[in-house]
């Protein structure tokens, strides 16, 4: 396996869409959103979208590839007040079942913390289902550290307990 990690100008809005509604479809306790919604969206809103990644001023995202088929995903966005005290939210982490154990998501997870220091943030946060073991693993051995938990509706339409995660970023 030949993974790359590409920027949002390398992947084209078709492309990331049929990502991510695979990542929806196949792992809906992960997300908020859900695949039935998702399905639905305009094309136009996926181009949105990706056009927002691209401009990286408060939304990034990152994609991992082998050869020409996208196997994963790892972005962040910013609210105002996260701009304000220099933290964004980190999203989406998708890794596809045949590219899981080869280090992708590490990879994904390098690439968008260097990005996310270069742009000045100093925290970042993250939720996670608690039953993500894999994944809770990965951002302990980032750093990361609990700091909460709530219940909350994810996309299999259940009541599932997240994890609330924090990491300072030195610049």
């Amino acid at each position: 396996m030949d993974i790359q990690i590409l920027e949002p100008n390398a992947v084209s809005w078709e492309a990331y869409k049929k990502l991510r509604l695979k990542a929806l479809k196949e792992e809906p306790q992960a997300f908020a959103t859900q695949f039935k919604t998702e399905i639905n969206t305009p094309d136009e809103e996926w181009e949105k979208r990706l056009k927002q990644y691209r401009d990286g001023k408060s939304d990034w995202m990152f994609f991992a590839s082998n050869g020409l088929e996208l196997v994963g995903m790892l972005g962040a966005y910013q609210t105002d007040k996260d701009k304000r005290q220099s933290s964004a939210n980190i999203i989406a982490m998708f890794v596809s079942t045949e590219a899981r154990g080869k280090g992708v998501s590490k990879l994904l997870m390098i690439r968008l913390l260097d990005r996310l220091t270069k742009s000045f943030v100093t925290k970042v946060k993250l939720q996670v289902n608690k039953d993500q073991v894999a994944a809770l693993k990965l951002y302990q051995s980032f750093g990361f550290k609990i700091t909460g938990k709530e219940n909350i509706i994810l996309g299999d339409g259940k009541s599932h307990t997240e994890y609330d995660l924090e990491k300072e970023l030195e610049l």
